[in-house]
């Protein structure tokens, strides 16, 4: 006897809502032990390897590499030891899913129709369920409202594209589904199903955009007109590249004539025609090779971004786009420090501890944040309130071949100058190696991000988001400067400070600046902190 397990995407950091699926390391008939590697799982801010949680045998992989599940979301599906199940059995046999429900409904003439969120918005993603209009039990008509949709931009009443009864709600108010995703299962009239094992496919009449996809399939690429820019999700592009299929010969059925999955299916199960044969062959002609360029003489290629390079894109373009920053620039004369760390150089090699002026940063900014609360602070703009951590922990800014890593270090404003020299050190190790863990990098209050040890000077860095300030640290060199009315040279170090301006005002910014120059200026000043 054995039992079905479904492995759900767990939170595998500080606020995650979900993760894309970078690499199986298994396939569908494959055994698989407990704590073996089951799927590499990416978010915005690492790439981490979830281990399987059962011995078991790989029945179905329910979200191939490159799609994004929610957290909570199956991913696999395994036969493991009685016992061990996690699903339903009467729900769920072991050949066919879902399927003893499925022959209900048709012993009593009925199918099952999934109703998935449409794009309601152009480059719209995702949308928050506000309110169901039904309950579990209820008949609906065709037309009349069924859910109520928000994104970032509106409220959405969504009506039911059938007549039907509501047998389950997949996605309860509040949560978030992107699109595509089943919000409703309902029970409808034989004929107008979507859902495998019905006698109709999802390309029955009931979709709106998949209704005309069949009729359509023929005469849908020469009818494509995009006088306008080409609509379509992400997804759907990276779908038509996968496919050798040029999206400007593809007629859309969607909202606003966008190009769905279906649409791009469609137009590949198209009768070839001179219109689709010379697309096509156009297209597979300059996608094949190596060089993409369309000239020879100035070819080009492309690499396939890596996983952490896809991870830090995310995370910088959130949070260029969601913080008003603004950015401060200082610089403070740092000849006692510098002698400081040449003192005490050696009695910290002694001790196993490799001493950089990056340890003293990190000290006086947990001073900072100790200090100034805000700087340790999160922003939430849905309960218009500002959340303060209670702990200080640091990341610093790791620059890999692998990538940019920000692991942290925990609980910087009470450990001793060589305990935080120690904790960058074996931080910076785990990083190179490619072994630091999600705890390594979660909860961090604020970072640092360090340029001047290649020779940069001032930079504009981005806030690692949900943080709301980051320093960034130039380097430090000789530079003329007035002191008592006379010209000296002095070791100068320069500093950049980028602030969320949401909640941090300019003025606050400067005065944690001075603050942190007057640590900077007198290690002594700053070690008397703790």
């Amino acid at each position: 006897m054995s039992e079905k397990y479904q492995f759900k995407l767990p939170d595998i950091g500080e606020g995650m809502a979900e993760g894309t699926v970078g690499e199986w390391h298994v396939q569908e008939g494959d055994t698989i032990k407990k704590d073996d590697d089951l799927v590499q799982i990416e978010n915005d801010k690492s790439v981490e390897e979830l281990p399987s949680p059962v011995d078991g045998t790989i029945d179905k992989i329910l979200v191939p590499a490159d799609e994004t599940a929610e957290v909570g979301q199956p991913l696999v599906e395994m036969t493991v030891a009685d016992g061990l199940g996690n699903v339903d059995a009467t729900a769920t046999p072991a050949t066919k899913p879902a399927a003893p429900k499925q022959d209900d409904n048709s012993a009593a003439g009925q199918d099952i129709y999934e109703f998935k969120l449409p794009d309601i918005g152009e480059g719209m993603a995702e949308g928050t369920v506000g309110e169901w209009h039904v309950k579990v039990g209820d008949t609906i008509k065709k037309d009349d409202d069924l859910v109520q949709i928000e994104n970032d931009k509106s409220v959405e009443e969504l009506p039911s594209p059938v007549d039907g009864t509501v047998l389950e709600i997949l996605v309860q108010p509040d949560e978030t589904a992107e699109v595509g995703q089943p919000l409703v299962k309902l029970s409808v009239a034989k004929g107008l199903g979507n859902v495998s094992g019905s006698d109709t496919t999802s390309t029955s009449a009931p979709q709106p955009h998949a209704a005309s996809t069949n009729d359509t399939n023929q005469t849908a690429p020469a009818q494509a007109d995009h006088s306008v820019p080409v609509l379509a999700m992400p997804a759907v592009r990276k779908f038509a590249r996968d496919n050798d299929v040029q999206l400007t010969a593809v007629k859309g059925t969607g909202r606003h004539g966008q190009i769905l999955k279906s649409d791009v299916e469609a137009f590949m199960k198209a009768p070839s025609s001179d219109t689709v044969a010379s697309t096509t062959s156009n297209e597979t002609a300059s996608a094949k090779p190596a060089p993409v360029s369309a000239d020879s003489a100035w070819p080009t290629h492309a690499e396939k971004m890596t996983p952490v390079r896809k991870a830090t894109a995310k995370a910088m373009i959130k949070s260029s786009s969601e913080i008003p920053m603004i950015h401060l620039f200082d610089e403070v004369n740092v000849d006692k420090l510098w002698d400081h760390r040449k003192k005490y150089k050696e009695l910290a090699k002694e001790h196993g501890v490799h001493l950089t002026f990056m340890a003293y940063m990190t000290k006086a900014l947990a001073v900072i944040m100790k200090e100034f609360p805000v700087f340790n602070a999160t922003v939430d703009m849905d309960n218009h309130a500002i959340n303060y951590r209670d702990y200080i922990n640091v990341g610093i800014a790791t620059d890999t071949d692998r990538g940019l890593f920000v692991p942290n270090v925990k609980h910087a404003d009470s450990r001793s100058l060589f305990a935080i020299a120690k904790q960058i050190s074996a931080n910076t190790a785990k990083a190179k190696d490619g072994k630091l863990s999600a705890d390594d990098m979660g909860h961090t209050g604020m970072s640092i991000t360090n340029i001047g040890s290649i020779g940069g000077g001032f930079f504009t860095p981005l806030i690692n988001w949900p943080e709301v300030a980051i320093l960034g640290m130039g380097k430090i060199s000789p530079e003329p400067i007035v002191e008592n009315n006379q010209v000296k040279i002095a070791k100068v170090l320069k500093l950049s400070l980028a602030v969320d301006h949401r909640i941090i005002d300019g003025g606050t910014a400067q005065r944690a600046m001075n603050r942190l120059k007057e640590l900077l200026v007198d290690p002594e000043l700053l070690l008397m902190e703790g």
